[in-house]
């Protein structure tokens, strides 16, 4: 148990750093001039830190999705700006991004309707369902997916969640899928924490949930690929339901 402290602690002030980090950067969100900016900051604080600590194996950490993360592994030109490796690492990647956005519609079309009751039973909607989409719905999943679910998957589900699970001994089945139960529940705790201290809405805390189910898709893939999808696909269809029937 000793021998684990000291990672814990790291593991826990890395933590603490990106929360004062974040935290001090969506103050600004009221400034005319910055606070269109925050989003993007916050994202970048997320994923750099993640690519930062998971550099060395990104495997291990489920952040190398396909290769996209990973260091080119050939001689061949880079190009400008690196621009052809980055063609090529896209190109090798679609396979398996295929295969777990596949995945995460599996999910979603289990825990969707699960989720669109328990709305409708929460909110109580005076009103009938009438399909609505966010304005520029194109903008909104690109952004949804690179500006949040990205980020917060890289970091949470490929850092934070990988490094608990590797100072844990324990290993149960949830639902087929081996798991360190402590970590996993961890990770979803402080994924809710920090979206209760950037906004201190009790209701910020439900995150707790999904998080449980992205830490569940993380460890079932190896991989953060299905729980990015699926985080993205969650707050995308959250959105409709909040228009369509509110």
């Amino acid at each position: 148990m000793a021998s684990t402290r000291a990672p814990l602690r790291r593991i826990l002030w890395v933590y603490a750093l990106v929360c004062a980090s974040v935290f001090a950067v969506t103050r600004l969100d009221s400034i005319a001039v910055v606070g269109q900016y925050v989003h993007l900051v916050v994202a970048a604080i997320f994923l750099l830190t993640a690519i930062r600590l998971t550099r060395n194996d990104p495997s291990h950490f489920g952040v190398a999705l396909g290769g996209l993360l990973e260091s080119p592994q050939d001689d061949r030109a880079a190009g400008p700006l690196g621009l052809f490796d980055l063609g090529r690492a896209i190109h090798d990647a679609l396979p398996i991004a295929a295969t777990e956005l596949g995945v995460s519609l599996g999910i979603a079309a289990v825990v969707f309707p699960i989720y669109a009751a328990g709305f409708y039973w929460w909110t109580e909607p005076a009103g009938a369902f009438t399909l609505t989409l966010p304005p520029n719905a194109t903008s909104f999943v690109l952004a949804q997916l690179i500006v949040v679910a990205l980020p917060e998957e890289a970091f949470f589900r490929g850092y934070l969640q990988t490094a608990l699970s590797d100072l844990e001994e324990l290993r149960l089945r949830v639902l087929g899928v081996k798991l360190a139960p402590r970590a996993w529940v961890l990770q979803a705790i402080l994924f809710a924490a920090i979206h209760f201290i950037v906004d201190p809405h009790p209701a910020r805390l439900a995150v707790f949930f999904p998080a449980l189910l992205f830490g569940w898709t993380r460890g079932w893939r190896g991989g953060i690929g299905a729980a990015l999808a699926l985080h993205a696909m969650s707050n995308l269809y959250s959105e409709i339901l909040t228009r369509s029937w509110l």
